[in-house]
């Protein structure tokens, strides 16, 4: 007799309040983990963006080294990838080294901005205000003018949304990183910050512009303006 009830008290199971406490504690123990989650997964994207860049930034050595020191880029010339005619993107010029559009892509881009095929842009201001800022044209990067590779800004996130874009954004001579009030601009997407590759291939975040770490320009330190 003593037996069977001490069999009975052992394989007794949970009861309606029991399994109501424990799914509450397992949904409060979910409810605290989920910012933690989600900041880590916005961490991993930044991540991955970084590494993008790093890529691109490696490519952009390779091809400077057999092209005389330079890379072109074009304002406000839009060709597709697939054209063959007429002037190279930025891109276009870097694809037979890294070989794949994804490099291309920030893998943290707000979804509810549009979709492009390319979220980076290139720093073409020295070389258009060096041309006497004549508009739409190929404008050329020449590395071998850069006074400081380490803060020259090469390329960032194109933060900015234009109805006509396809592979060579047209806002390489205005800051579209979202540190500044530019109409159209948004903000940096990686927790706030904002991701540079420099002419000397590192990358590094930035939450503002810093200007005794950084320059768009050749010779000095500053912003666009």
């Amino acid at each position: 007799m003593n037996g069977d009830s001490q069999q009975g008290r052992g394989t007794r199971g949970f009861t309606l309040v029991e399994l109501l406490v424990a799914i509450a504690i397992i949904g409060l123990l979910a409810a605290l983990l989920m910012p933690s989650l989600g900041t880590a997964r916005k961490k991993a994207k930044a991540a991955g963006c970084i590494n993008n860049l790093r890529q691109l930034g490696l490519a952009v050595q390779m091809y400077t080294d057999d092209s005389g020191g330079q890379l072109a880029g074009l304002s406000g010339i839009f060709p597709t990838w697939g054209s063959t005619n007429g002037p190279q993107a930025w891109t276009q010029l870097l694809f037979p080294y890294v070989k794949t559009t994804t490099v291309y892509l920030d893998p943290d881009r707000p979804p509810w901005m549009p979709e492009l095929p390319v979220a980076y842009y290139l720093n073409l201001l020295p070389a258009y205000v060096e041309a006497g800022s004549p508009g739409t044209g190929i404008y050329a990067i020449d590395f071998r003018q850069i006074s400081n590779p380490s803060a020259f800004i090469l390329m960032s996130e194109d933060l900015f949304i234009s109805p006509q874009q396809e592979i060579d954004p047209t806002n390489e001579r205005a800051d579209r990183t979202g540190f500044s009030t530019t109409s159209g601009t948004y903000p940096p997407p990686h927790l706030g910050y904002a991701n540079f590759l420099f002419a000397d291939g590192h990358v590094a975040p930035f939450n503002r512009f810093d200007v005794t770490q950084m320059t768009y320009w050749y010779d000095k330190m500053a912003n666009w303006q």
